[in-house]
């Protein structure tokens, strides 16, 4: 450690200054330091205590001094400490080490400590030691707390005021003290679990301790010097922002009045607290602030958080993940109080049982349990509620809708610290389909061991594994154990086994079955029995490895024919329940994903019957327009020579002219059939848009238009883009790049744009509502952003196609566009969204087409999607 500079010379050789620097600065170490502090004597008495130690251990520094630990705490953690702390002054060592610790309230705490022994000029020894709560989530708290300690360092100032005069006196006994004082100092200083650094006011190094030379690997030779410059550069060649620390000191340098705390990065990856305080005189009794003359410099404290923040990120994360298991697990999570009433309930109790969280907190189990098992259930739980170790049951339970269930219940108790049972918590898993899957499989067992036919599992090897009764007697085989013994070449005659090899295996390996005639020899007589044999291979379903052979075998020397096909119908039957087995997973993970397409599905169908049949009579209008122009051209053509060689008709003729507004007819008819024509080629392009769009006739990859289909979405959604009384009509820009036909799945595709492009819609209308000012829009006469919505394609040299829809509402948050494509994920309030448009447009885009769908958004700055498509 080095010593303070007035340290270096007598103690009657020091001007004022320093005298009053130095008890100024001894009194700031003992209550500044954000840790607990403590100073015992040779019996184990303490001395000397900081304001943070007495708080720490909930009792006055009135109480403490003069005592011992067996005064208040517990005799086994006194009887603990006494032992460490006579093995510091007995072998003169620095012991860290980690122990329990009660406070007066009562709570136990994990601490660190740190001690060591010094001895002052008399002989006296004395133990500085200084404490760490290590208790994660109150680390924060401390760290933050030294912030109020170093304020309150200063306060002590105004009792140093008296000792220049008694320092100059020559009186032995204050020089001793001031000795003491000093070497209690650097203790305190050396015990301190932080880096500090004290400049004075002509920035010089006036001490620093070991742990700060540590942190910042400063040589002390450079320290030495004195010089604050000097470990200064060092400091900045290891930091991330040089120029921000340096402003910084510069800054506090020139406003001695101020304190500061930050945090400090360096390239190494650590992270340093840095907290600073000025060294000076405290205020006066009516608040007035000390003159500048009386500033003595400035304290610096460092501490390395590095790992406290790598351990609250990593507490947040596992957190985070604890609170994504319980919700995302496909398992139930149900907590009980010990009322039996519900504490927790995550989604797949929603989905399992059918009821809300807020149906269901706070109520009693007895919800979900039929009445007929409610008593067995009680018992269950009351047990639970009395022993230490969990339970495991099957029970029957009742949702919402009445459907009776078969759940497995694994229940644990939840204890406290103090033995007490708070609770119970509950895993619940939904075991009906595999119950009666299970029940199947007994069916299917049941029918194997019944069977008439021969059936025998053998290993990849021809070890025989397996034979039902029927094949046992239809070989010959007295019983399983004795059919264990054989191979699969026993059971063919020589001959017939090398066309098994040369014929059969070879099939086998190729497709992993054979199905047809064959010979088996009869163990008891040789005599080849004519079969019928079903051969497979049974794969992992994971692997897809082959892990045994089966054989179902029918004589068929007397029914070869009545009973053929009855042997393909069980062959197809096997195959259909395995087929049911490895399908039933699939099922479970796209149900929601069909539901979807349905409605898709059904629009499409709807769009497409809306179509055909306005598209019949449209065509038979505007078919007849030509025509009907032609013949009404002709009746005026006809009605124009009548008037020209009967200039004057009968009053009759002239009477009616008159009163149908001749004129005007012959002049407005022409233009009626105009319009009648402008309407029609109307509608003919909606239908064609409407057909584009449902392409039902499209289920396959084919080369179609991508602007086709991003037009006729466009013409479906056209009734959305005007105005209305939450914004102002949107417009759309379209920035086609030339494209060539691009192989895809139309229909899926234009499912894609119009889920994009709705949202898109929501967005603005939710962003002009609410009088947005920003985005990438242009401007109307009131200043708000116009609603745009912009369509760029695009062909890259890489054979892609990049598509993007961007609008520029109010954007994404990052929370937000992290959750974008999980299914059942939206922001949208209840009814008016279901959290799959995006899930399945990523679907389609990566899964269906190979490509990539992402979201580009800031808050502020609208959203766009990014849809990428390789070309076939």
């Amino acid at each position: 450690m080095n010593h303070p500079r007035f340290l270096d010379n007598p103690a009657q050789k020091q001007n004022t200054q320093q005298q009053n620097f130095s008890l100024a600065f001894l009194h700031q170490m003992i209550n500044g330091i954000s840790d607990p502090i403590f100073v015992k004597d040779r019996q184990h008495r303490w001395v000397l205590l900081n304001d943070t130690y007495c708080d720490f251990v909930g009792h006055s520094r009135e109480e403490l001094i003069g005592k011992s630990d067996y005064d208040f705490f517990p005799q086994a953690e006194a009887d603990v400490f006494r032992q460490k702390d006579e093995l510091v002054f007995t072998a003169n060592i620095t012991n860290e080490n980690q122990d329990l610790f009660t406070d007066a309230q009562g709570i136990t705490h994990l601490i660190s400590t740190k001690k060591s022994c010094f001895q002052d000029e008399t002989g006296n020894k004395f133990l500085v030691g200084s404490i760490r709560d290590i208790i994660l989530q109150n680390e924060a708290a401390k760290v933050l707390s030294v912030t109020g300690r170093v304020t309150e360092l200063t306060k002590l100032m105004q009792k140093s005021e008296a000792l220049p005069e008694t320092l100059e006196k020559p009186d032995r006994q204050a020089e001793s003290d001031l000795h003491r004082i000093n070497a209690l100092l650097q203790a305190q200083q050396e015990a301190s679990i932080d880096g500090i650094l004290i400049i004075d006011e002509n920035r010089t190094i006036v001490s620093f301790n070991q742990k700060f030379s540590k942190l910042w690997q400063i040589p002390a030779a450079l320290l030495e010097t004195r010089d604050a410059r000097q470990p200064l550069g060092w400091v900045l060649d290891q930091l991330i922002n040089p120029d921000e620390f340096l402003a910084k000191v510069e800054y506090l340098y020139q406003h001695p009045e101020e304190s500061s705390r930050d945090e400090i990065f360096l390239k190494s990856g650590k992270i340093f607290d840095r907290y600073s305080a000025p060294v000076r005189k405290q205020q006066g009794a009516c608040g007035e602030i000390p003159p500048l003359g009386e500033y003595y410099g400035r304290i610096w404290y460092y501490r390395d958080i590095t790992e406290y923040k790598q351990a609250e990120a990593e507490l947040r994360a596992s957190q985070q993940r604890l609170t994504l298991l319980v919700e995302q697990t496909p398992l139930a999570i149900i907590e009980w109080n010990t009322n039996f009433k519900i504490q927790t309930w995550n989604r797949a109790a929603e989905r399992i049982f059918g009821y809300t969280t807020e149906e269901m907190l706070g109520n009693p189990f007895e919800i979900i349990v039929p009445e007929n098992v409610r008593k067995q259930v009680n018992e269950i739980i009351t047990a639970l509620l009395t022993q230490s170790g969990g339970s495991f049951s099957v029970n029957e339970n009742v949702t919402k809708d009445g459907r009776t269930m078969v759940c497995e219940w694994y229940n644990n108790p939840l204890v406290a610290p103090d033995g007490q049972v708070i609770g119970v918590a509950s895993m619940v898993l939904d075991i009906t389909e595999r119950k009666r899957a299970e029940e199947e499989q007994q069916k299917f067992v049941a029918l194997i061991e019944n069977s008439s036919d021969f059936i025998g599992i053998a290993s990849m090897e021809g070890q025989i594994l397996h034979l039902n009764p029927a094949g046992l007697k239809m070989m010959g085989i007295s019983s399983l154990e004795a059919g264990k013994t054989k191979s699969i070449i026993d059971f063919y005659s020589p001959k017939a086994f090398a066309e098994f090899q040369q014929q059969i295996i070879p099939l086998m390996s190729q497709h992993g079955f054979w199905q047809g005639e064959f010979r088996h020899r009869h163990f008891q007589t040789g005599i080849e029995i004519p079969t019928d044999c079903n051969l497979f291979m049974v794969k992992h379903p994971e692997t897809g490895e082959p892990f045994c052979q089966v054989a179902v075998v029918r004589d068929i020397t007397e029914r070869k024919q009545a009973k053929e096909a009855l042997l393909k119908s069980e062959a197809q039957l096997r195959q259909q329940a395995q087929d049911l087995r490895e399908t039933l997973r699939e099922l479970q993970r796209t149900q929601t994903q069909l539901i979807q397409s349905e409605k898709m599905s059904s629009l499409g169908q709807l769009v497409a019957g809306v179509a055909h049949e306005i598209n019949n009579p449209v065509n038979f209008i505007y078919g007849n327009l030509t025509p009907a122009k032609e013949y009404t051209q002709d009746l005026l053509s006809l009605l124009q020579l009548y008037q020209s060689h009967y200039p004057q008709p009968v009053p009759e003729i002239e009477d009616f002219a008159e009163l149908i507004e001749l004129d005007f007819l012959k002049s407005d008819l022409p233009q009626l059939l105009n319009s009648m024509k402008v309407g029609a080629v109307r509608i003919r392009e909606i239908v064609l848009s409407l057909r584009t769009f449902s392409r039902l006739d499209e289920a396959e990859m084919k080369a179609v238009d991508i602007h086709e289909g991003i037009d006729s979405t466009l013409m479906i959604l056209q009734s959305r883009f005007k105005t209305n009384d939450q914004r102002a009509t949107i417009q759309i820009i379209k920035e086609y790049g030339k494209l060539p036909p691009v192989e895809c799945y139309a229909g899926q595709l234009n499912q894609v744009f119009m889920n994009i492009l709705s949202n898109a819609i929501d967005a603005l209308e939710e962003g002009v509502g609410s009088g947005d000012e920003g985005g990438k829009g242009d401007k109307g006469d009131n200043q708000l952003p116009i609603p745009t919505i912009r369509i760029c394609t695009q062909l890259l040299e890489l054979n892609q196609l990049i598509i993007r829809i961007a609008d520029n509402g109010f954007g994404i948050p990052e929370d937000v566009k992290n959750q974008l494509f999980d299914p059942f994920f939206t922001t949208k309030p209840i009814g008016k969204g279901t959290g799959m448009g995006l899930a399945i447009s990523y679907q389609i885009i990566t899964e269906r087409h190979g490509g990539s769908l992402e979201c580009i958004s800031q808050p502020g700055q609208g959203a766009e999607f990014v849809i990428k498509i390789p070309l076939v």
